[in-house]
């Protein structure tokens, strides 16, 4: 089998070499004392204690934080696996621990959540038995160790600490206030912004109907159905909501292990950085702007009511990262920012997915049989998470390693890896069936998606502007530093999620699935080439430095409104005003308070209770009141009539009554 590359090809598609500088090289660590200085252990100390004091109020405002700690500690156990499993695979390398404490939370979280499913599965509902499961995911990930030797991680020292910790400030700065006014206690109720009414209020459903105890979970939104989604992630909330009980309601338990996870991502981003950048604070520049300064959206929307003479309190009636699809109808692209603040399963999906691809980058020339064989299995539990962009990450990992492979003529590595890789996939696959996950028939179409074609390149240069202009940078100073076979992983990335976006669609999403998805992956490889355009641009002193400056300066004004935007309006539940068929914020009343609170304690657990169909857009979507009553969606606007209604049978269930519809 031989496949004809061109020079050029070659040379950027291939690891570099090991004498060529890079980050995973030792003669490249940066020059200076600021390991043995007072002026770094103070930066350290300031950086550590800003962080901790920022998750400290972000916790304290959802949980008291003796509560919250009890959560951190719950999520610091079940990651442990994972960080064992890193720390053996890089033993005997300097800042393998930290290594190990940015790629293992998520190994970790999954490795214990498969157990627990054994477990849960089997019919296991002690807690003191469910605990266990980090205790055995270590058992299962002790043999890894064997692949001691044969990766390579970046050179770390305190200089990474200050900047990881900068790093993982964004967490608290992006999550923080949004977080504290989820079901905000309001003189009129209790308050929800969109767009915690959709991903998060349909988590809340699905951590409820998990706790249950049903095995697969049932369907809540879907009379005699199973429950259709990847629901593994948020096993181990639904334990911890099973055991607080109404002491600790779901959405607290989502709302602290959500920012946990976020720290993870962040951490995560920082090393995947790190592996492409030879300075921490190029690391930190790479990850500040991918989570602050994605978009031009903000920008174009102001400049169009400042030339229509539009107050500009109208920015609190669209969505700011939708503009492209609100004002073109176009592909709509949520940046890392809507991650952080809503999507724990994808975020953790995304690490896993991507550390697979940084195995290649780490084996450099030295791909084997064990190492594909773990990709494999990082990228089978992505696929548990977070499906479909486990399909992209997956193309890339193919795509890429098998590029390496061929130009190496690994003939042997090739056959027996891909078995070896093939195998954990097949296995996540097999369980997700098992699961029923997804409904029987094809979800996905093949072929150009109007959605991404219409408006192209206004959509493109406004969803991705800032960090598109600096990933080109970073590419073309790659190629003038002769360093571009270094990115050659990122190359392969970039070009798969362009293709993924233009020519793959899920049309029962709308036809925008795909584009969020993407767009995160590419935000996250950008990500690594804008810190090394800063880095080196930056290096070359002179006019270039000064013109890199201003560059930069430009380009972050123009991107910021758009995140300080939808920061703002994420947290503002005081905006009671309509949305384009929703409200932008969602109050439930006292009554409605007082109706689902004596639901949860006067009807049986495998009652239904279902909305009456004719009444579905009185006046809050089906999802979030079903976070209130955590069994299926219903409308209740007189907890007093409710009371009169059901109290003759005494229980749901107990004397036929088996279902329920009320509204006004």
């Amino acid at each position: 089998m031989t496949v004809n590359l061109d020079a050029k090809a070659r040379l950027a598609l291939t690891p570099a070499d090991p004498a060529v500088d890079s980050p995973l090289s030792p003669a490249t660590r940066p020059p200076g004392n600021f390991d043995d200085t007072s002026h770094g252990s103070r930066l350290l100390v300031g950086a550590a204690a800003a962080l901790l004091v920022a998750s400290g109020v972000s916790l304290g405002a959802i949980l008291p934080l003796w509560r919250a700690g009890v959560l951190v500690a719950a999520m610091a156990w079940f990651c442990l696996p994972g960080v064992v499993l890193w720390g053996r695979i890089y033993r005997g390398q300097p800042g393998r621990l930290l290594a190990g404490c940015l790629l293992g939370p998520a190994t970790g979280y999954v490795l214990s959540s498969l157990v627990m499913l054994g477990l849960w599965a089997s019919g296991v509902r002690a807690t003191g038995l469910l605990v266990l499961a980090p205790v055995l995911a270590t058992a299962a990930a002790w043999p890894a160790g064997r692949l001691a030797g044969s990766l390579s991680i970046p050179s770390l020292s305190r200089r990474d600490l200050v900047g990881l910790c900068l790093v993982l400030l964004l967490v608290p700065l992006v999550v923080g206030r949004p977080y504290a006014h989820v079901g905000q206690q309001m003189a009129d109720g209790r308050a929800y912004r969109a767009y915690f009414t959709a991903d998060f209020v349909w988590a809340m459903a699905v951590v409820s109907e998990v706790s249950k105890g049903d095995m697969p979970p049932r369907n809540v939104f879907y009379r005699g159905d199973d429950l259709r989604y990847y629901w593994l992630a948020h096993l181990l909330p639904a334990v911890e909501y099973r055991v607080g009980g109404r002491g600790l309601p779901v959405e607290k338990i989502l709302l602290v292990n959500d920012f946990l996870v976020g720290l993870a991502f962040a951490g995560f981003l920082y090393m995947f950085v790190r592996h492409f950048v030879n300075r921490a604070w190029a690391a930190v520049a790479g990850c500040v702007a991918a989570v602050l300064f994605t978009s031009f959206e903000g920008t174009e929307y102001l400049l169009r009511c400042w030339r229509g003479g539009v107050p500009i309190d109208a920015v609190k009636t669209v969505n700011i990262d939708a503009i492209t699809r609100w004002l073109y109808q176009s592909m709509p692209v949520d940046g890392l920012q809507r991650v952080l603040l809503y999507q724990p399963q994808h975020e953790l999906g995304y690490i896993l997915g991507f550390s697979a691809l940084l195995l290649f980058v780490q084996a450099r020339r030295r791909i084997t049989v064990g190492v594909l064989f773990l990709a494999g299995c990082l990228l089978g539990m992505a696929l548990l998470l977070s499906s479909f962009a486990a399909m992209m990450l997956t193309a890339i990992v193919a795509i890429y390693g098998g590029i390496v492979l061929l130009w190496n003529r690994e003939w042997r590595v090739i056959a027996v890896g891909a078995v070896a890789a093939a195998l954990p996939m097949a296995g996540s696959l097999a369980l997700s069936s098992a699961l029923r996950y997804v409904d029987a028939g094809s979800l996905v179409a093949f072929g150009p998606n109007r959605t991404a074609t219409r408006s192209a390149a206004i959509a493109i240069f406004l969803s991705f502007g800032p960090m598109l202009i600096a990933a080109i940078a970073g590419l073309l100073v790659a190629a003038w530093k002769h360093t571009l076979r270094r990115f050659g992983v990122l190359v392969v990335a970039i070009v798969v999620c362009w293709v993924f976006y233009f020519l793959v669609d899920l049309p029962e999403h709308q036809h925008v699935y795909v584009g969020w998805r993407a767009s995160h992956l590419l935000f996250i490889s950008f990500a690594a080439l804008c810190g090394y355009a800063v880095q080196e641009l930056w290096a070359a002193a002179g006019v270039t430095r000064g013109v890199t400056v201003v560059v930069a300066l430009v380009l972050a004004l123009a991107a910021a409104p758009m995140v300080a935007i939808d920061l703002y309006n994420t947290q503002d539940t005081s905006n009671r005003m309509m949305g384009p068929g929703f409200h932008w914020t969602v109050v439930l009343t006292p009554d409605e308070l007082s109706a689902f609170d004596w639901i949860r304690k006067y009807t049986l657990q495998d009652a239904l209770v279902q909305v009456e169909p004719a009444q579905r857009s009185i006046r809050k979507p089906l999802s979030l009141v079903a976070l209130s009553v955590h069994v299926s969606p219903i409308l209740l606007r007189d907890a007093a009539a409710a009371a009169r209604l059901l109290g003759a049978a005494g229980r749901v269930g107990a004397a036929g009554v088996t279902a329920v519809a009320m509204s006004e």
